[in-house]
């Protein structure tokens, strides 16, 4: 048996229980765990001589993280409301407990373990790196369900309750103990003492009363954090209104009224589309740690060192995350103000680091003191990595690696971090080409997840397994690309930036094809990331692609007479958007483009359906790309092109990424409006060969509710 539950009776009365499993994995609570839980419940609920109960984890990173989810998504309707009852009834047995209660929390506390940990008298958190609090569960889709939204107000107060589970964010130990989550920070390994220390006080008297809980306040403070979810997310995330509600009725409500109340949002929000969907991405990211790459050949030594050679935006924000996960960095240009620059991006993103408690004032000290600068080339030795962020131009790279090739050991594996340039021609100077391979990092590095690890076609398998350990080892989630222009995520994205472009120069205002896109879901209209990427940046790189990808729209004229203009967007302080002054940080539309433009199509009529078609037209064509990419084999399988596509370019998570989104439309359907478009707009709508097949056939690219095999009919004919 996988045991969760390790108890231990102390001569003082003190029973001790260790959350565990035998086979080491991290604690989750599932059916084992609540069985084993409500066994220790009745036993110590009979000890004549329990004095206290200490609550405590094995496992190095994780007090315990919530609900096994691959348990819960598989559950009916009344199978879920079993199991909701079941972790109610257990959690309302502990706090019931005569004894005082204590939870000795090393690492991370979520979602249902957090919960737990409420039922409990005290609650004392480490100061590790590591330790993390909270209740996500509105970034599923879901609510607490075991007594969260019942106990925390009482607590926390409302307002603050609302805050920790309407974000669904994790907290650090600092902010934890601000809000209020914990009883002490103490350093790890003074944790149990503390808790001790706590329990010796007896049973916790009755919460505080907060200012917050009287109903007419109440009312008005859940009224405004509505207001605040409706203006960040339009209404497309149900999972936080629906807490709110929640929260303020359970804050009211007697024990039993209030778990009904979870059970019951619970049930309702498990039945939607977003929070299948937002699971789903949950898992995929889950996914994303364990990328591997099978190979025959000789494995290379660990990465003990990185070089990063270029210390722009890019080469600093690489070199500072790198060294924060414990990596000798050399950090190199071949300008000193250049280094200077990237020294100095190292430093602010540690400080920020440190500020938010992500690192603490030593760790930042000592990822600062990893990092080596240098202005000239230094011996480059066995256990390297050699990771190229110079500019953006073919020529610099191919004499770079030539250059490096011909002062490294044969096996050292090197990297580019090109966000579109082809691997395989950046080679060609090398004599050894198989040695070089991709890691695109995506900008700001600090904050963006994915990594593209690009397989080019003669890169050595063991390069690309050694470029997927590292990207484990720095905490990124990578997915495996072949060789191919634009990779996945720009590949799609381009597209979806031309076609905006397309529908402004038609006659559409800018902020209307933003707030189209922003009610559809993306995190940022396309014609403002327009501006953020540059004008200048983003006409070269469509420009690019073009040349390469002849089904691919071109760019419209406009482009280059902006760049021509010097309105290159937010770093020229002008673009479709004014950033100038008090516009600095809210922009408004630059109305003198008018100008530029051909003279506008659009009609009075064709305003009021504006929205749909904008959608439309901008959603399929990064559909229809999409598709390609898995047409092509730039990924292997359909999971890949939509978690890219959500960690890289901020997809809506709540629909699931471009093809789980097409599948939810209906291919046949997709296909339709694509042909339909296709004849009266262009070639670029026209549906690719896998989409033709699939709707064709009546299939989907997920045909078992989100897992495809590489053997599916119509994708393994299609990438033969």
């Amino acid at each position: 048996m996988n045991q969760r539950i390790l108890r231990q009776c102390g001569n003082d009365g003190l029973r001790v229980w260790t959350l565990a499993r035998v086979d080491g994995k991290p604690n989750l609570i599932d059916e084992t765990f609540l069985e084993e839980l409500e066994d220790a419940l009745a036993s110590i609920g009979k000890d004549p001589v329990a004095k206290g109960l200490l609550i405590r984890s094995s496992h190095p990173s994780v007090f315990l993280a919530g609900a096994d989810l691959s348990q819960l998504s598989r559950k009916s309707s009344s199978d879920l409301d079993g199991l909701l009852s079941r972790g109610q009834d257990a959690f309302a047995h502990l706090a019931k407990l005569s004894i005082p209660t204590a939870c000795a929390i090393e690492g991370a506390c979520l979602g249902g373990g957090y919960e737990m940990a409420l039922a409990c008298d005290y609650r004392v958190l480490s100061d590790s790196a590591k330790a993390v609090i909270g209740l996500p569960e509105t970034s599923l889709g879901l609510l607490p369900g075991w007594g969260g939204c019942f106990r925390l107000p009482r607590l926390v107060g409302l307002f603050r309750a609302l805050t920790i589970v309407v974000s669904g964010k994790p907290f650090r130990p600092a902010k934890a103990r601000k809000l209020g989550m914990v009883d002490e920070i103490v350093p790890g390994e003074l944790v149990e003492p503390a808790a001790k220390e706590w329990l010796a006080r007896g049973k916790r008297s009755p919460g505080e009363f907060f200012f917050t809980n009287l109903w007419p306040v109440a009312r008005f403070v859940s009224w405004r954090a509505s207001r605040e979810v409706l203006a960040r997310t339009r209404g497309n995330y149900p999972a936080p209104l629906a807490a709110i509600k929640v929260l303020r009725k359970a804050t009211f409500a007697h024990f039993d009224e209030a778990m009904s109340l979870e059970r019951r949002a619970f049930a309702g929000l498990a039945k939607t589309a977003a929070a299948r969907n937002l699971v789903s991405y949950f898992f995929l990211r889950e996914r994303a740690k364990k990328v591997d790459y099978s190979f025959k050949s000789k494995r290379l030594p660990e990465i003990r060192r990185v070089h990063v050679i270029g210390a722009g935006v890019m080469g600093g924000g690489i070199a500072q995350w790198v060294a924060s996960r414990g990596i000798d960095v050399v950090l190199s240009d071949l300008s000193p103000d250049a280094l200077s620059d990237g020294l100095r991006t190292v430093d602010r993103l540690l400080g920020k680091a440190r500020a938010r408690g992500i690192l603490s004032a030593v760790d930042a000290r000592a990822a600062m003191d990893r990092i080596t600068p240098v202005s000239k080339a230094v011996p480059l030795r066995e256990g390297d990595l050699v990771i190229e962020a110079i500019v953006e131009r073919i020529g610099a790279k191919r004499s770079l690696f030539a250059d490096l090739e011909k002062r490294s050991e044969y096996d050292m594996p090197f990297a580019s971090n090109t966000s579109a340039l082809s691997i395989d021609s950046m080679s060609v100077a090398m004599t050894d080409r198989g040695r070089l391979g991709g890691l695109h990092f995506f900008n700001p590095v600090h904050r963006m997840e994915l990594v593209e690890v690009i397989r080019g076609p003669h890169t050595d398998p063991a390069v690309v397994e050694s470029l997927l350990g590292f990207v484990r080892r720095i905490g990124k989630r990578a997915i495996l690309c072949k060789d191919s222009p634009g990779f996945l995520v720009n590949r799609i994205l381009v597209p979806y930036l031309v076609e905006a472009a397309e529908l402004w120069a038609e006659g559409w205002s800018a902020d209307k094809i933003d707030e189209a896109m922003l009610d559809f879901g993306m995190p940022m209209g396309p014609m403002r990331l327009i501006d953020e990427i540059g004008l200048d940046v983003a006409a070269h790189v469509a420009n690019e692609l073009k040349f390469r990808l002849s089904h691919l729209g071109s760019p419209p004229d406009l482009l280059e007479r902006m760049v021509g203009q010097g309105l290159l967007g937010r770093k020229s302080g002008n673009g479709f958007y004014f950033y100038k002054g008090k516009n600095r940080h809210n922009p408004v539309l630059n109305h003198e483009l008018n100008s530029l433009r051909h003279k506008t199509k659009t009609s009075s009529k064709k305003e009021k359906k504006g929205k749909e078609e904008i959608i439309d037209r901008m959603i399929l064509v990064m559909a229809n790309e999409a598709a390609r990419c898995l047409e092509e084999g730039v990924v292997d399988t359909p999971e890949d092109v939509d978690f890219g596509m959500i960690a890289g370019a901020g997809w809506a998570p709540f629909r699931g990424g471009p093809l789980r989104h097409a599948d939810s439309q209906g291919l046949s359907q997709i296909v339709t409006r694509m042909e339909r478009l296709s004849r009266k707009d262009g070639n670029r709508f026209r549906p690719c060969g896998l989409l033709l097949d699939l709707a064709r056939h009546g299939e989907c690219f997920y045909p078992n509710r989100g897992v495809v095999s590489k053997s599916h009919p119509a994708t393994t004919e299609r990438t033969k």
